[in-house]
């Protein structure tokens, strides 16, 4: 926290000593802090100063996002009599469009609070019901956001760990993308060859995908010759499958309800999407050897110590997590992946139901929920509760988010103390003994 040397008390500001109020108008400015707030823009920026009694101090003004746009801004901290030592700049992280202005104040010893624009863009309906929005005024109330709120330079996370993030968000991405395909794919292949998935245990896997890339429709496959049928499917399956899967799924063919309606555009799209999630698996595969040379492995190996976590969730956690003291207990990190609950009060009304806020880091969320599931079957600390919470009739979604919240907690513990997780006995066999 920066000692701004006002008596100001969570955005309150009291009177100041009245030997402060006999300076002069300019040294009351040289000796004040200053706030600047800067709203973040593609090309062009906008700041604005404020001084720690809430007075604007100088006119906003706008400079570009390129070299010489930063050395000005320079200039104008002089103007503004704004020093490494007595100012802290504030801004939003929109996009990834203020990481370059971060790195180039941090390089020249700036103090800089990089804020969430869900809390500034709160904190503006608050301060007005007018519809009035410029640069200016928004880059006036960021600073203004920050004096209210007593804000403190923000701990960004070391370079390896944002680098090891960009991979797993980048995952994260091509994840979510191939998930979408294969449920295109799916309704596709409802209409041209909706037996095919009973053929196999995995409507997705190396055999089904081929059998939809090389031939297509049932209408194709049926008109296929059967030692055709065969190499495919012993090719993809590395001969797993042979001859009398072949000859099944002919026969499934043969007998489909497949819809002959616009079946070859439907084919053509199934072929398409089939070849793109074959590629979307390679480029995974070569960002999971991208990843385990990205990680620590000694973090790697605190987090695979706890049941349920494994190398992909271990790489997510350790980025999105970053350096554990920035999280001052656990709730704090179940807020920042959205794990906290949302509830619904007011005057005699209370919700009966919360729900998970989801503001906060997908790819951490999915990582916890992922990892907790596995956990609740690996070891009795989270099994118990998550058999507390399901005796209680509690939905197995829930419960599962329950031992995640409480997953949280341990990556925390493990990370700060350096030490593996120590599994614990199960409460029932405790009882039993």
């Amino acid at each position: 926290m920066i000692d701004s040397g006002s008596h100001i008390q969570r955005g309150c500001v009291s009177r100041r000593p009245k030997e402060n109020l006999r300076l002069g108008h300019a040294e009351r400015r040289r000796l004040a802090l200053q706030y600047i707030g800067v709203d973040i823009a593609k090309h062009t920026h906008v700041a604005a100063s404020e001084l720690d009694d809430g007075a604007p101090h100088g006119r906003p003004f706008s400079f570009p996002n390129t070299e010489k746009g930063f050395a000005g801004l320079l200039q104008r901290f002089d103007e503004l009599g704004a020093t490494p030592d007595d100012c802290l700049i504030i801004m939003e992280s929109t996009g990834h469009y203020w990481m370059a202005l971060w790195e180039f104040l941090d390089a020249h010893g700036f103090k800089v609070a990089v804020v969430n624009p869900v809390l500034t863009d709160a904190f503006r309906k608050a301060d007005t019901l007018r519809k009035t929005k410029t640069d200016g005024i928004d880059a006036l109330l960021i600073a203004e956001f920050a004096r209210f709120k007593r804000l403190g330079p923000s701990r960004i996370s070391p370079e390896a760990a944002e680098g090891l993030k960009q991979l797993t968000r980048y995952r994260h991405h091509l994840v979510t993308e191939r998930t979408s395909l294969k449920n295109r794919l799916t309704a596709a292949c409802d209409r041209i060859f909706p037996e095919l998935a009973s053929l196999f245990s995995d409507k997705h896997g190396a055999t089904a995908m081929a059998l939809v890339r090389e031939i297509g429709s049932a209408r194709a496959i049926a008109a296929t010759d059967i030692r055709t049928i065969e190499r495919v499917v012993r090719t993809a399956s590395r001969g797993h499958h042979g001859r009398a899967k072949a000859e099944e799924v002919k026969h499934a063919a043969k007998h489909s309800v497949g819809c002959s309606f616009a079946e070859g555009a439907l084919s053509f799209e199934a072929k398409h999407i089939a070849a793109l999630i074959g590629h979307l698996d390679a480029e995974i595969d070569a960002l999971d050897e991208e990843i385990s040379r990205a990680v620590d492995p000694e973090i790697d190996e605190l987090l695979r110590s706890i049941p349920g976590i494994g190398p992909v969730c271990a790489a997510t956690i350790a980025a999105e997590v970053g350096d554990p003291d920035r999280f001052g207990d656990p709730r704090k990190l179940m807020a920042y992946a959205g794990l906290d609950s949302s509830t619904c009060q007011s005057g005699k009304f209370k919700g009966d139901e919360q729900h998970m806020s989801k503001r906060g880091s997908a790819p951490l969320r999915n990582a916890l929920m992922t990892a907790a599931d596995k956990a609740r079957m690996r070891d009795p600390y989270f099994g118990d509760y998550y058999g507390q919470m399901r005796s209680r009739g509690k939905h197995h979604y829930v419960a599962v988010s329950g031992c995640a919240r409480k997953l949280c907690g341990v990556i925390l513990a493990v990370l700060r103390e350096r030490r593996p997780y120590e599994r614990r006995p199960s409460i029932q066999s405790q009882d039993r003994g």
